[in-house]
């Protein structure tokens, strides 16, 4: 767990602390210039494990402490006699022992250009992105240290200055993610044949693609429960029936409302049909219910709960999203989400659905951030927000951080906010960190 950041002499002048709250948010605030986004792009670039990044900041030292520990780092100039050229390096310093690796400016290992002549599966692509042919994903260069560095042979490895083994032991355990103010366009791949044609595509759209995509794997591994259930189905009636076990009635009514509720909110989530998984519309009656009816119900409603128990995580997370999208478009538009077409967005008064590039910027904005922090938001995952405020109206800031009280109440990540606005605050001074001290 991540527990302080303190940056010292950051841009040469602010001594600027963060002390991350037990409730999983945190805000930011501070005058113009005093290294609000920078704080956010140290924490990204340290737990990316993307450390020649700050290089590119000055400052003395850097310090963490995560669980308990201290993790210091610093840069210092070091002389190279062989070579006679001065190089920038990070030195690390764990619970005040120094350690004796430390991190290069130049290291190789921070070249795209190293790692697509050492892995054959990896092509360049434009940003200092690789495309990774094994995967058919398109990684940053973080990513492709993380998932290829074993793969080198061992002379490689030991002639790379990479990140000390006690230092990437201390922040393995926590995931980052930055959202930038620049989160309404990205470049995407449109092709399958693995080319380097790339498309600009919106965000919006984006996210309903990759909602609609996930809701089908989903689907799919219930399509897999179900049928694995269903062939098991027979055994354990016999087994029910053999065991003589009194079943008592309200117990299967309860069931019985159990499913039904479960059942609706799949459908009304879009992630079921109306058709899908009726249950047996039977009247449980005391008099006419023998042994042999009550093992097949009884049996009968355990598997469909487990069933649709299985879709549960996705369906909280739609309703969570519709209702808080829905709370902001107000009454002219209405949100709705399919497991063929995604997010799907309809203007009540002309009953057309709207394009989501369409949207204005302050609901592609709401959209994606919302999209971003319940879909994808992981359990004890770091999220960094700069500057969540722009292009959303008053109100919608107001209601911004009670919003995050609720997916962070879900997810269970932490979240750290950059901001401007005392409107994003509202009366939640008690989770705010002044940035911009200096001597």
């Amino acid at each position: 767990m991540l527990e302080k950041l303190f940056v010292k002499k950051l841009f040469g002048l602010f001594d600027n602390e963060i002390n991350f709250r037990d409730g999983g948010i945190t805000v930011v605030v501070g005058q113009n210039g005093c290294g609000k986004t920078t704080m956010l792009n140290i924490l990204n670039a340290i737990f990316s494990k993307n450390h020649s990044h700050l290089f590119q900041y000055q400052f003395d030292y850097i310090e963490l402490i995560i669980s308990s520990h201290v993790l210091k780092i610093e840069v210092i100039n070091e002389y190279l006699e062989d070579e006679e050229i001065t190089i920038k390096s990070l030195k690390y310093h764990v619970d005040s022992q120094v350690l004796e690796k430390c991190y290069r400016e130049n290291s190789k290992i921070n070249s795209p250009i190293f790692w697509i002549r050492a892995i054959p599966s990896l092509r360049r692509r434009p940003g200092n992105m690789i495309y990774d042919m094994r995967g058919g994903e398109v990684l940053t260069l973080s990513e492709v240290i993380d998932t290829y560095f074993d793969e080198l042979p061992e002379e490689v490895k030991n002639d790379l200055v990479t990140i000390p083994h006690e230092v990437q032991e201390l922040i393995s355990d926590i995931q980052i993610e930055l959202i930038t103010t620049e989160r309404l366009k990205r470049i995407y791949p449109y092709d399958e044949d693995r080319r380097s044609e790339f498309v600009q595509k919106f965000a919006v759209e984006y996210c309903s693609e990759e909602l609609r995509n996930n809701i089908k794997n989903i689907l799919s591994e219930y399509a897999n429960t179900s049928q694995k259930l269903d062939e098991q189905f027979p055994s354990k009636i016999l087994k029910a029936i053999e065991k003589h076990k009194q079943f008592s009635v309200e117990e299967l009514k309860n069931n019985m409302q159990k499913i039904d509720e479960l059942r609706k909110k799949h459908v009304e989530a879009g992630v079921l049909e109306e058709s899908n998984d009726k249950i047996l519309n039977v009247n449980v009656n005391p008099k006419s219910l023998d042994e042999s009816t009550a093992a097949i119900l009884s049996v009968y409603y355990q598997d469909t709960k487990i069933k649709l128990e299985s879709l549960n995580s996705i369906s909280d997370r739609i309703v969570l999203f519709k209702n808080m999208i829905t709370n902001k478009f107000g009454i002219n538009k209405e949100i709705f989400i399919s497991k063929d077409n995604g997010i799907v967005v309809l203007q009540k008064q002309s009953n057309k659905n709207l394009e989501l590039r369409l949207l204005s910027s302050g609901e592609q904005q709401e959209l994606v951030l919302l999209y971003n922090l319940i879909f994808k938001g992981e359990k004890e995952k770091l999220i960094l927000i700069d500057e969540p405020e722009i292009s959303l109206n008053v109100c919608w800031q107001r209601e911004f951080l009670d919003d995050m009280k609720k997916i962070v109440q879900m997810n269970g990540f932490s979240i750290l906010i950059a901001t401007h606005s005392p409107q994003i605050i509202n009366d939640n001074w008690e989770l705010v960190d002044t940035l911009g001290d200096y001597e």
